[in-house]
């Protein structure tokens, strides 16, 4: 092929207008089915995936991150994780190691610290990839705030980011602190405890959660129910399960149908087929296998006319009718059309979605911000990107020419 052009890679300039990834499948190169750009933006960044490889890009479509680890997380305060050969590890944007992958497991970074497992015990980094803890814990939660639950010798307590315990392990299972006060077990029972250790609600609940906006639910004497921080029931009535309060409101689940339940205790909607709280203070609902939204009062805002709907992310719900997918605001208004063959949630202000073989990058107003294309012409070793009118040809993983085509 031709080009009209050659760029060097330090003037290269990659305009932001509508780009596209078209695929096409040709003996001895990559197959269509080995490429998926279906992943959102995370921290400015997003995870694409080559012959079974994951790499990641930028928003100028640009790949930073050669496609060379076998699982990779979405970045998350300037950190992702990655993996190769079943070990673990993180890379920073501009794709150096924050640390070898070497380690068992890893969770992400909560704060200056990171959960990591090593010869089978578990231990925290810090955000220079220092091992500050020592792997010597069995078991071990990311931190909540400023405590971790850890175990030692069978038993559970709690420890500083400093890795000083501050609470010694003599509880059989416990989980973290949540507006301060943490569910521990002893002895098969379940209480709540504050920051200082002190028993605060006796060991006498058969399940117990974490508290959120003041509620938390427990089971006891196999009735569930929801009670304030000072142990109180908030209603006389029993559910199967209640979900997590979000903005004063839950999902309620008995005999068989969904509810939805007030901070009071009150239940203000009931008899719901199937039920999935929303982040925005709505509720996705299921009538005769359609879905659409209510409010926290059962006042229907979107007629339930969709196969399937998402959750709300960045004022805009996925939903999807007749097997092709758009998006709608909370008032039922379609703002991108439905005729994409799948699509994934906004974030960082875009949205991937596929027609066909070509993945497009959309803003909230649908307009086409950002895709590529993998030529049919790349192998394993060359892989060709179309930007645009641009092409860009990477060996190895690392960016060799850039070219504008005719």
């Amino acid at each position: 092929m031709k080009f009209k052009l050659l760029i060097v890679i330090t003037f290269l300039f990659i305009s932001t207008a509508s780009m596209a990834f078209v695929i096409q499948e040709k003996d001895n190169y990559l197959p269509a089915s080995s490429f998926n750009a279906s992943y959102s933006f995370k921290d400015g960044m997003c995870k694409i995936k080559i012959n079974g490889l994951y790499g990641f890009m930028n928003k100028e479509g640009r790949i930073l991150i050669p496609c060379n680890y076998e699982y990779a997380s979405d970045f998350q305060n300037g950190f992702a994780i990655v993996r190769n050969d079943n070990k673990f590890g993180y890379v920073l944007k501009n794709g150096t190691k924050l640390t070898e992958v070497k380690y068992e497991y890893l969770e992400p970074f909560n704060g200056d610290r990171a959960l990591f497992k090593k010869d089978g015990k578990f231990g925290f980094l810090n955000s220079s990839g220092e091992e500050v803890i020592a792997n010597t814990f069995e078991t071990a939660m990311s931190f909540e705030r400023d405590a971790a639950v850890i175990s030692l010798n069978g038993k559970t307590g709690f420890i500083n980011r400093k890795g000083i315990s501050i609470i010694d392990p003599v509880y059989d299972f416990a989980l973290g602190f949540a507006e301060g006060l943490a569910p521990v077990m002893k002895d098969g029972k379940w209480g709540y405890i504050n920051e200082k250790n002190k028993v605060v609600l006796d060991f006498k609940f058969d399940i117990a959660s974490t508290f959120k906006e003041g509620i938390a639910t427990v089971i006891l004497e196999g009735k569930t129910t929801i009670i304030n921080q000072k142990g109180n029931s908030l209603t006389k009535q029993e559910f199967d399960n209640v979900s997590e309060f979000v903005d004063g409101h839950a999902l309620c689940f008995k005999n068989g149908e969904f509810g939805i339940i007030n901070n009071k205790g009150n239940v203000k909607v009931a008899g719901l087929q199937r039920a999935v709280q929303s982040n925005n203070g709505l509720y996705a609902i299921s009538r005769n296998n359609l879905w659409g939204f209510i409010s926290t009062e059962g006042e229907e805002l979107v007629t339930p006319i969709f196969s399937s709907v998402g959750d709300f992310h960045e004022g805009l719900a996925k939903v999807q009718m007749d097997g092709k997918f758009g998006f709608i605001n909370e008032y039922g208004e379609v703002i991108i059309p439905l005729i994409y063959d799948s699509a994934r949630d906004f974030s960082d202000g875009m949205v991937s979605v596929k027609l066909g073989d070509t993945y497009f990058f959309l803003d909230d107003f649908g307009t086409e911000k950002l895709a590529f294309s993998l030529d049919r012409r790349s192998s394993v070793d060359n892989i060709i990107v179309k930007v645009n009118q641009t092409e860009l040809l990477y060996n190895d993983g690392q960016l060799i020419t850039a070219s504008l085509k005719k």
